[in-house]
Parts: structure tokens; sequence; C-alpha cells
């Protein structure tokens, strides 16, 4: 089989793999941010160990008490008593209180009845990494509250009181808090019929201006959330964990990856979501919440997680403090929406938590600028045209692969021309160079020599960076698709994550497991290398590049989805198949009269080959002074 690869389509390729590369090394962080890091983490090391200290020593005291006194509903503070009136009677005290079934055919929720708010959250149909169903919300590791002031005595939180459940139905549940004359405050959670992974969610207040200090009477929603680990490759899940947010009227954005931020908004935040790699927990406000509202995303202490956290351990630190007003109606109601499911591009992209303009698919990354344009516009139309009708994901990753060569192959068919018409002429080239030191002479008469000829030197790259866009929406597209976790092919268990055995020991650069696809991938980039370089006739520093960036590529790839590297062989051998074709069509005889034929006719010059000439010629000229 013969293949072909000239000067112009290993600069195409040297280029995309070193944007590639800058692109992995740009995101990394440097030694210095790291070491940063380090010194955050060992500070919150220490904190949360002198944290978990008070609380012992808290927790110790509180239990002696309750020996003596016993555990009661009611506040022992008077004037708390006073203020509160009724709603005493529910008061907390030390009584942990009852937990709170509520499910549907996607969701198993628990409340707590002190707090009334979500406890923990378990989707019924997914699984994590260990084959255990996936716990969005751990009632050990995230804590919701609501918080406010009352008058003459301070804030005081949801959490104080036991919630009573005022109804209970196969999709409604109403707790409540009871107050003076009738009084009360209820938060309402319903499930939608036609969106299984929402929950509509209410806070009714009725009559309970009394309760709220006059001038300081808004509402602060807080949620404390750390996400558990959830998928087998611990460094990928922690650096797509963060907080993505949108403001009224504004694009979605999100917190920095894998480092510590926290943003005050003075604009109106719509909804907040606490993202994971595959799955997140939106919480949308329908009026969207107060100014001054917050998010923030930490890193957890080493002494906690560390590179070695296990299925459904915590991996990182996220947080949200949301303000509502309260204008002090006598009934006032607020609106809002949660959604506990997979960034599923277009389970998202159809999710309606009832805000205006609501981009909850920008949630899934697929790229900033064109690359973005390309997943949503082509691959994911695509992709989901090939879902709804073949069941194989290995399968659908060759088909989407091949239709994807089959649009670019008239930009392969010219790049092919293109070097076929500069290897007939590579001869006089050659002439051209032994006759003209001078390099920019040479230049010059290179750029005649292709003018008469009816060649354009850049027609052999152009039509490959057109393929650049394809190449990254790609590359950004397969290991952030939710349609690739947990699928199978041939003897890769998950498409998502890398393929092949465990070492048992690091290679540096390399890793410490062996991903098959990525070598398949790498074996048929360097023989497709090979086999160009003795037709193409490439030599010195252009024939090692050739061979250096796929060697390069075997250490970068070997941690990323193995759809990914799966998708990149495929695409090789469908190129070697197009190749062997358009070989056997072209004729480089013909080729060659047309050349000649082109050298008996007139030169015209276009307008951006006498802007060449200008510019050589002026360099000349300086070079001479």
């Amino acid at each position: 089989m013969q293949i072909f690869m000239d000067r112009n389509s290993v600069i195409g390729f040297s280029l995309i793999f070193l944007i590639l590369i800058g692109y992995y090394w740009y995101t990394a962080p440097t030694p210095e941010q790291q070491a940063a890091l380090q010194r955050q983490q060992d500070s919150l090391a220490r904190v949360e160990l002198e944290q978990t200290r008070q609380e012992q020593n808290q927790a110790a005291a509180t239990h002696e008490a309750s020996l003596d006194t016993q555990a009661t509903s009611a506040p022992a503070d008077s004037g708390l008593v006073g203020v509160l009136g009724l709603m005493s009677e529910q008061w907390a005290g030390n009584n942990p209180g009852e937990v709170i079934a509520f499910e549907n055919s996607e969701l198993a929720l628990d409340f707590d009845q002190r707090g009334g708010t979500l406890r923990s959250v378990t989707l019924k149909n997914h699984n994590n990494a260990d084959n255990g169903q996936v716990a969005l919300v751990q009632a050990a590791s995230s804590q919701q509250e609501w918080v406010w002031n009352t008058p003459g005595y301070g804030p005081v939180s949801s959490r104080d009181f036991l919630w009573k459940v005022q109804s209970k139905t196969d999709k409604e549940l109403v707790l409540r808090l009871n107050g003076n004359d009738g009084a009360y405050m209820d938060q309402v959670y319903r499930f939608d019929d036609n969106q299984g992974f929402k929950l509509s969610y209410q806070l009714v207040l009725h009559d309970v201006d009394y309760l709220m200090q006059r001038n300081n009477s808004d509402l602060e929603f807080t949620w404390n959330h750390k996400p558990v680990r959830q998928e087998r490759e611990l460094k990928w899940e922690k650096q797509n964990t963060t907080v993505v947010y949108q403001l009224k009227g504004e694009q979605p954005d999100k917190l920095g990856m894998g480092s510590e931020e926290e943003e005050t908004f003075k604009n109106r935040l719509q909804w907040v979501a606490f993202k994971q790699q595959y799955f997140s927990c939106i919480l949308a406000a329908q009026n969207g919440f107060a100014t001054d509202s917050k998010v923030r995303a930490n890193e957890l202490p080493e002494t906690m997680t560390g590179e070695s956290a296990e299925d459904g351990d915590p991996i990182r630190q996220l947080g949200t403090s949301l303000f509502v007003e309260y204008g002090r109606e006598a009934d006032k109601t607020y609106d809002f929406a949660y959604y506990f499911g997979p960034n599923h591009y277009r389970t998202l992209d159809a999710l309606d938590l009832g805000v205006d303009n609501g981009q909850f698919q920008r949630i899934v990354p697929l790229g900033w600028g064109i690359f973005g344009w390309v997943n949503r516009y082509i691959v994911i139309p695509v992709f989901d045209l090939l879902d709804d009708r073949i069941a194989s994901m290995g399968i659908i990753i060759l088909l989407l692969t091949f239709i994807i060569k089959l649009i670019l192959l008239p930009l392969v068919y010219k790049s092919y021309l293109s070097t076929a018409k500069m290897r007939i002429l590579k001869p006089e080239i050659d002439i051209i160079k032994t006759k003209y030191p001078d390099v920019q002479k040479q230049q010059a008469e290179n750029m005649a020599l292709y003018r008469k000829a009816g060649v354009s030197p850049l027609s052999g790259c152009v039509p490959m960076l057109f393929q650049l866009p394809i190449l990254f929406a790609l590359f950004q597209f397969f290991p952030n698709a939710f349609e690739l976790r947990q699928k199978s092919f041939l003897w890769a268990s998950d498409l998502s994550t890398w393929d092949g055995p465990s070492l048992g020991f690091h290679i540096p650069f390399y890793g410490d497991h062996v991903s098959i696809f990525t070598l398949m991938m790498t074996a048929s980039t360097l023989l497709y290398t090979h086999l160009n370089n003795q037709i193409s006739g490439v030599s010195g520093q252009m024939k090692y590049i050739g061979y250096f960036m796929p060697i390069i590529f075997l250490g970068v790839l070997n941690d990323y989805a193995s759809g990914l590297t799966w998708y990149y062989f495929v695409s090789n051998i469908i190129t070697f198949s197009q190749q062997f074709i358009i070989r056997r069509m072209v004729d480089d005889e013909k080729l060659k009269a047309q050349i000649a034929e082109n050298k008996k006719k007139p030169v015209t010059k276009s307008k951006f080959q006498q802007r060449m000439e200008d510019a050589m010629k002026a360099s000349q000229q300086k070079a001479k002074r």
C-alpha cells in the first residue's frame, strides 16, 4: 500500500500536535501553583483538625449535659421563647429528629425532620465505579439550612427546629413549622412527572413577619457540599469538580477547576450547580437570588482525601450562600427547583427549572468558540442520530469517525493534489537550492516557479488547518460525553476512562497503567509517518518531528478516555484507506502534463503573490544595507 505525506502535511500535523501539547501543559498547574496549593492544603488540614477537636469537645460536653437534663424540644433561653412564641414548641434542642424518605423512578431522597431540608440524594438507575448507586448528596458531607434574623435576639436556623410532616403523597411532601395565630413556614417538595431528575421546591411564609427583624429581614440559604467520588479515575474527577452558575442576562460561568476560589455577585444569580465529572446538583430560583449571594470552591485537606480517595469519599469542598428578599408580606412564596442527575447534554438542554434563558447544557464543557460550535451543531446531532439506532458505543464512534472523514474527503483530496504537484516540482526546486545559496533568493525563485507552474505551496497546509476545529472539538467531546460512561467495547470496560491493565508501578511521563487503544493509535501513527517519509522523501528535522510527536502523545493520552483514542485509531485506518484510493485515482503523468501546459501560459500574479514578492524584495534590500 502506498501512502503519501509531503512537507506541508507534516507541518500541518506538527502544528496540531504542538497546539494540543500546549493546551495540555497550559492547563496543568505550574510548580509554583502546586507549591501554593500544597501550602493551602496543609493550612486547611490544620484548621480542619482544630475544628474536629473543638467539635468533639463540644459534642462530649453536650452529651454529658444531656445525661443530666435530658434532651427536650423546648429552648432553654426564655428570651428566645418570647420571640418565637408557639414556634418554640418545635425547637429541636438535642433531638436529631426523624429521616423522611421520598422517591420517584429516578431519585431516592431523604429529608431531615430537623431543618426540613435535604439529607441525601441517590440516583437509582446509575452506578458509581464500585457498582453501588450514585450518591450525589450524603448526610455526612452535605448540609443545607435557612437562616433569618429574629427581632432583639439574632439569627436562628431552620435546623434549630423539628419540622412536622404536614402532608405526604407519592408526588408531594410538605414540612411545616407552626407559629402564633395560624402563622407557619412550609417547605414543599414536588416531583415532576415529565422530568424525573427534577424536584420542585417552595418556601412558603404565612404571617411570620413578627419573627423577622425589621430592616434586616432577608433570608439566607446556605448549602455546604462535599461531593463524593463516583468515578474510577480520581485525577479527572477532581479536575472536573467545581461550581457552575449563571447570572441574569449573562452566559454561564464557573469557578476555577482544581483551585480555591470564591465569587460574590452584585447581579441577580439565577442558578448554581455543584458539578462533578458526570453528574451535577443544580438549584435554581424562579425570580433569582438577591445580590451579595456567593459561591465558593476549596480543596480538601490531604488528611481527609488526597490522591487515595475511595468511592464514596469526599473529593472537594463546594458551597453557596444565597439570599432572598422578604418585604414582610403576609403571604410570600419562593419558587425553586433542584436537578440531581447526569451531565448529559440533551437532558440539560431540555431541562426546565423555571428560569429565563437557563442554559444548563453549558455545564457540559464542549470547548470555547468554534470548537464548541462544532460539537453542538455537528458532532452531537450526528452522535445522537447514531445512538438512537445502534447499541454498541464503540461501533457508534467508528461510524461517527467514518462520517467525519467522509465530510473531510474533498479537503484530503485537494491536499493530495497539492502534494503530488510539489513532488513533481521537487527536482527543479533542488536545482534552485543548488544554484542560489542565498535563502531569500531561493524563496523568490521558488515562488516564481510555483506561479509559473500554477501551484500554490499553501494549498497543502490549508486543508489540514480546516480540520483543526474538528480535531479539537472531538478532543473536548469524548472525555466529557456522558454517553460513554461505563459503556464497554471489546476489552475496554468503560470508554470514558483508560482501558487496559495496571502496571503496579509508575513510569515517569507514562503512568502506572497501559492504555491499549492508545498503543494502537501510536503504532498506527508511527506506521503512517514511516510510510509517508519513504514516499515523500522528507528528511532532516521534519522527518524526526513526525516520529517524535506520536511518542509524546503516547504519554499524554494514556490517561484519557479510551473512546477518544479508539476514535484516533479508527481515524488513522480510514485515512490510510482514503489515501490509498486517492493515489490509485490520480495519474502523476497527467499532472506533469498539466504543469507543463501551465508553464507555457502567460504568468498572471495574484494580489497575494505580488505582496509576497514585494515583501521579499524589501527584505533583500534591507539585508544589503
